[in-house]
């Protein structure tokens, strides 16, 4: 085990937790004016030109094998595609609160799913912990007025995403033996490829006015959203998920809404309540002790 490298990809990885908490204040004043698909589109598109551009320049050897490339397709189709499709379509069905709680479910769903490939259980703490976590982050969503009132469907479709990225990070693990920087350019490819069709579709039915998309601030928000969350931000995820395993990188995922309640205060002026402490401490220590428990049974496995 090489700990400065485990150190590394805990402090990127933490990075990329860090700039997709602030997503969701960027992402709320592009979708006013965007449609969620299209403009998970468009954000894609930015993300696929600078990882492309960076691999032209950075690799030299850029050919993969069948295999990989149907691996970052899958991993694509997943983790951008479903993902954001069952993501958007699904908050507007059922309620912010309840969506951000079925979404934070993500590692449970990893940990489920990496069990089944390999046909066997993590340990009972570990389930325990990624359990706790998940009470930290209801509490720091129920303390902004959870209403349990949202819409079935609109659940079924939010349960869809974290399963979608559980699914994701399935693909990332197997993806481990070939080059990062190549892969994630496939995977972003495919998954802009598969989400152009839904885009065409939300245009057609929503009739934006696409002056509009050029406001200044939306602009800069979705270069935010394209180089640094989804560009770069995939990239090193990738990577981290790859040095740290799936059990404990996913993790992580928990952390996102502390961030955005920070996000929120700083940038929004939104004063959080104690609750947001006492959730965020709790998310806190499930993260790492998690954190710690599944890097040990990465170890053993």
């Amino acid at each position: 085990m090489n700990t400065k490298n485990d150190n590394l990809s805990i402090i990127l990885g933490l990075t990329i937790i860090f700039f997709w908490g602030i997503s969701f204040v960027a992402i709320k004043v592009v979708v006013s004016v965007i449609p969620p698909i299209t403009m998970a589109t468009l954000r894609f598109i930015i993300s696929w030109i600078i990882l492309w551009v960076f691999s032209r320049l950075t690799v030299k050897d850029r050919k993969l094998p069948k295999k990989a490339k149907f691996l970052s397709a899958m991993a694509g189709l997943w983790g951008i595609t479903i993902y954001f499709v069952f993501e958007n379509f699904g908050v507007s069905f059922t309620t912010p609160s309840q969506a951000s709680i079925l979404i934070a479910t993500v590692p449970i769903f990893t940990i489920i799913i990496a069990d089944i490939s390999r046909r066997k259980a993590s340990s009972f703490m570990l389930y325990l912990m990624s359990f706790l976590s998940l009470a930290g982050v209801t509490i720091i969503i129920a303390s902004n007025g959870f209403e349990l009132k949202g819409d079935a469907l609109g659940d079924l479709l939010v349960l869809g995403a974290a399963i979608s990225w559980g699914m994701y990070t399935l693909y990332i693990n197997k993806l481990e033996n070939y080059d990062n920087l190549l892969t994630t350019v496939e995977m972003t490819k495919w998954g802009l490829i598969f989400l152009i069709p839904f885009s065409i579709i939300e245009i057609s039915v929503e009739r934006p006015n696409v002056a509009t998309f050029l406001r200044p601030d939306v602009i800069l928000w979705l270069l935010f959203l394209g180089t640094l969350c989804s560009g770069f931000g995939y990239l090193i995820w990738n990577y981290a998920v790859r040095s740290l395993g799936s059990r404990t990188s996913s993790n992580f995922i928990y952390l996102i809404p502390v961030v955005s309640v920070l996000a929120d205060t700083m940038i929004l002026k939104n004063i959080p309540s104690v609750w947001i402490y006492i959730g965020g401490a709790i998310t806190m220590v499930g993260v790492i002790l998690g954190e710690r428990l599944g890097k040990k049974e990465e170890i053993i496995l």
